[in-house]
């Protein structure tokens, strides 16, 4: 082999192996897209719920933990990384690096809203779980799963603020929730977009009626049950 197509055939391997690392880096991204209803989600910005009610958000945060995704051949692909904690108003958070997995063959997308038992008994731990990231109780109530806090002239209290804390690993308030989509069409290009629609976890909140749950009881068990609804695939 000539000198001239040495040097031809390094050039060659070196732009494919800066394609492929492209590729690795992009082909499991899980954009999310935090909204109310048709309206991107934004601080200081008024919103209405189905019922009325207006609103004002200044803290949304909330587990993703467990995330799995199913191909077309029915295999399963677990993300390495055991939780995200994703806050809505901070960009950095809204991208999910997952770099197993191209999207294109995907048909399912499953993953926690919260944190497992097994996680809460084995302590406070670090990363996302560092309990200096403010989502974490005590031992007994173990991780807050997901945080709404906000204001609304409905509100019927001193500061009209409402916040909605759930968590609790332990029976007969257990508040993790398990979310499964469904893929037609897989993921769109290399990346998959994953909407939060915040809208829906007020669809059956009345703030006149319900403006503060802090601790694991029978009502913080019903709103979990309502922020499963907040997930769309978009396609």
């Amino acid at each position: 082999m000539s000198k001239q197509e040495m040097s031809i055939c390094m050039k060659n391997y070196f732009s494919l192996l800066i394609f492929t690392c492209m590729v690795a880096k992009t082909a499991a991204q899980i954009h999310i897209s935090p909204v109310f209803g048709d309206k991107a989600l934004a601080k200081n910005t008024w919103f209405v719920s189905s019922n009325g009610d207006s609103l004002q958000f200044d803290n949304i945060r909330f587990y993703l933990s467990n995330i799995e995704f199913e191909t077309s051949s029915k295999s399963i692909v677990e993300d390495s990384v055991k939780a995200y904690l994703v806050d809505v108003f901070d960009a950095k958070t809204l991208i999910i690096n997952s770099p197993k997995i191209n999207f294109a063959n995907i048909n399912k997308l499953r993953f926690n809203v919260g944190i497992d038992s097994m996680t809460n008994m084995s302590g406070a731990l670090g990363g996302d779980l560092d309990p200096m990231k403010g989502m974490y109780w005590a031992w007994q109530s173990g991780y807050i799963n997901f945080k709404i806090e906000g204001k609304s002239p409905q509100c019927k209290n001193r500061k009209n603020e409402f916040q909605f804390h759930i968590g609790g690993y332990l029976e007969p308030f257990y508040s993790m929730r398990t979310v499964e989509l469904e893929l037609k069409n897989g993921f769109n290009s290399m990346k998959g977009m994953l909407k939060i629609d915040v809208s829906k976890f007020f669809e059956n909140v009345h703030i006149t009626q319900q403006n503060n749950i802090m601790i694991p009881c029978q009502e913080a068990m019903k709103l979990a049950n309502e922020a499963v609804k907040m997930f769309v695939v978009l396609e």
